[in-house]
């Protein structure tokens, strides 16, 4: 007995010290197999930079720190493969910066010199370059050759930079896969346990969405902002709080600057800037016409009906709603309410007083609000009309190939209304379009970012559409 236990006893002590140095050989791979940037650990509990307000001075400063280390981060060797941790670099040169009287041209010039520059390629490959005519945007970095801006030595350092043209960034903050035209940007990270207290990380998060879209939003040129006043506006904004609510409200309003209703924000616990509004919403629909709100559809029993001006909710009038809605909510265009604003009616309290003029007269209603998802889909399904002589098509409402059997039937009626409200359940840019025009056109083209060159787009192969040259349809 004693002998067979003490034989147990040895096997569990083996099994145990191989059991243990496998562990540990794994946690040796995985350390030897990290990048660089992410032995360093120095800020994992925050930044060490607190402050509550700036000079005008200290938010210009702040803003070229921003401009430069954006600059560096997409171009410079060093920050492409990983072997600096460029968050925490700026939190080491953030308080130099900040200092009264700080010679910033100077800090900053020492800063990105002594990165070195011996390994900058320079060569930018034969398949980045791009014809004049087919570059849809350019990187806006003639600040770089500004020597009255930067000085001397820093515009000299940064116009070297630029042209770095490094195609290979599998480890960049920013990256991409394959052949993909896509950017991919999962090596930032989520510091999933910042402190919102922590005005180097909520500076930290300023300066990395400016800089994205400064170098890989392929519409910078059509948002209609000075994407430099936006840094300079934002800074004192950003820093203007010390909780969570403010952080992400600040943030919310800094996405609306790009003008884009496909910017949302989501937050630490999956919430969206209009969870903040309550939750019940008024189960309608609206229009606007002549600046003013009109209900255009109820889908349950409230209180309102349709054709009802809104001109206040609860305590708050309608423009003081949109204006607040507009501020956090990003928009493409104001004319589009009903698709972006469908929590404009969203309310804490399931009873609402709302004001409308119903058929020319005043009145207060008790408006019920609902915590069922509201979808502002249009239903009306494709059908003739005026006696068959116009076809009216939803295109959210097709199934495939539902196009051509329409189109056959109906290609002697006067005139069609294509429906284009909805988002369209089947591609129609092909299908409908050989119908209509009678030779291959080109509809669109694209663009993608070219991996080399940080903020410059290229047009890629246009899409064509139309009616095939050899089609032998008897339709047409």
């Amino acid at each position: 007995m004693r002998e067979g236990k003490s034989r147990n006893w040895k096997f569990l002590v083996f099994f145990s010290v191989l059991f243990t140095l496998i562990i540990a050989g794994c946690s040796t791979s995985q350390e030897s197999n990290q990048l660089e940037r992410e032995k360093d650990r120095e800020f994992d509990a925050g930044s060490g930079v607190k402050f509550s307000s700036l000079s005008e001075q200290k938010i210009e400063d702040l803003a070229k720190l921003s401009k430069v280390w954006g600059v560096v981060k997409y171009h410079h060797p060093k920050v492409i493969s990983g072997d600096i941790n460029w968050d925490y670099e700026l939190f080491r040169i953030m308080p130099s910066i900040l200092a009264e009287d700080s010679d910033v041209n100077s800090i900053l010039y020492g800063w990105v010199h002594s990165l070195g520059s011996e390994s900058i390629p320079g060569e930018l490959e034969k398949e980045y370059q791009f014809s004049e005519d087919s570059i849809q945007l350019r990187p806006s970095t003639d600040w770089c050759k500004d020597e009255e801006y930067l000085g001397t030595d820093l515009s000299l350092e940064l116009s070297k930079l630029l042209d770095s043209n490094i195609s290979e960034r599998e480890h960049a903050y920013v990256r991409f896969m394959e052949d993909s035209y896509y950017t991919f940007m999962d090596k930032e990270n989520p510091y999933s346990n910042m402190n919102f207290d922590d005005t180097g990380y909520r500076l930290l998060s300023l300066f990395r969405y400016w800089n994205i879209i400064e170098y890989y939003y392929p519409y910078k040129d059509v948002i209609g902002e000075d994407w430099d006043q936006v840094l300079l506006d934002f800074i004192p904004k950003i820093i203007d709080g010390s909780d969570y609510d403010s952080y992400f409200r600040t943030l919310a309003e800094l996405t609306t600057k790009i003008h884009d209703s496909h910017a949302i924000l989501v937050g630490k616990n999956r919430e969206v800037i209009t969870d903040y509004y309550g939750t019940y919403r008024l189960p309608v629909n609206f229009i606007e016409i002549n600046n003013q709100i009109v209900i255009s559809k109820v889908m349950n029993k409230c209180g309102l009906e349709v054709g009802d001006i809104i001109l206040t909710v609860g305590d708050k009038s309608i423009d003081e709603l949109l204006e607040d809605r507009r501020k956090y909510i990003s928009q493409s265009r104001e004319d589009t309410s009903s698709l972006f604003f469908l929590d404009l009616f969203r309310t804490e309290q399931k009873n609402t007083d709302v004001t409308v003029i119903r058929r020319g007269n005043r009145m207060n209603i008790s408006a019920v609000g609902s915590q069922q998802d509201i979808y502002s889909r249009v239903d009306t399904k494709s059908q003739a009309m005026e006696n068959g002589e116009i076809y009216y098509i939803n295109v959210g409402l097709l199934k495939d190939g539902e196009i051509d059997k329409i189109m056959k039937k109906r290609w002697n009626t006067k005139g069609l209304i294509i429906d284009l409200r909805n988002y369209p359940s089947s591609i129609i840019t092909y299908e409908l379009a050989k119908y209509l025009i009678p030779s291959e056109k080109v509809f669109a083209t694209a663009s993608a970012p070219n991996r080399a060159v940080p903020g410059e787009f290229y047009y890629f192969e246009p899409m064509i559409s139309g009616k095939p040259q050899d089609s032998n349809n008897e339709v047409y």
